[in-house]
């Protein structure tokens, strides 16, 4: 298994500080809050990232919340920097096999209509290590494929089974 790392504390702004970083934009076919409600369900995310999601504190989930990540032979240790119900969550890295210095993401909820929301999802790196200015736009390229990918994926889910969320 390789080594965990423990990585810079960035703050809920890193997204749009760090030295790579990158924004994707998707209407859901739902509401903010449906959508939020998908976020929170670790299973979810498996169906739309294929990504294991152990949520590491107990509900309710806050700033301060932290969860654990696994796919492709990699953990991820993430901690929770916002939290805004029904809106926008964001968190770091934590500690994580992958050799980054610092990695943040943001998921905002816009909504478009009473059923239709726009989803904000930026992120934000900075490689370790002394292959950076080769290894970081290959990660940023993967991680850009994975997300397109993903969120095509998301937008089937929300349709086919939206209505598992639609109800606090």
């Amino acid at each position: 298994m390789p080594k965990m790392r423990t990585l810079q504390q960035v703050g809920a702004d890193y997204p749009s500080t760090a030295p790579v970083s990158g924004t994707f934009s998707k209407l859901l076919p739902c509401s903010a809050d449906t959508a939020f409600r998908c976020f929170e369900d670790g299973a979810a995310w498996k169906k739309w990232l294929d990504i294991d999601v152990e949520w590491t504190s107990p509900q309710p989930f806050g700033v301060g919340t932290t969860r654990t990540i696994t796919a492709n032979g990699q953990t991820i240790e993430e901690y929770f920097t916002a939290w805004e119900q029904g809106r926008l969550l964001s968190f770091r890295f934590e500690r994580a096999t992958l050799p980054l210095a610092a990695f943040a993401e943001e998921y905002l909820l816009v909504p478009k209509a009473s059923d239709v929301c726009e989803l904000r999802w930026s992120y934000g790196f900075a490689w370790g290590g002394p292959l950076a200015s080769i290894a970081a736009p290959i990660f940023k390229a993967g991680f850009t494929k994975n997300a397109n990918k993903g969120l095509t994926k998301l937008v089937n889910l929300l349709e086919t089974e939206g209505d598992t969320w639609s109800n606090p």
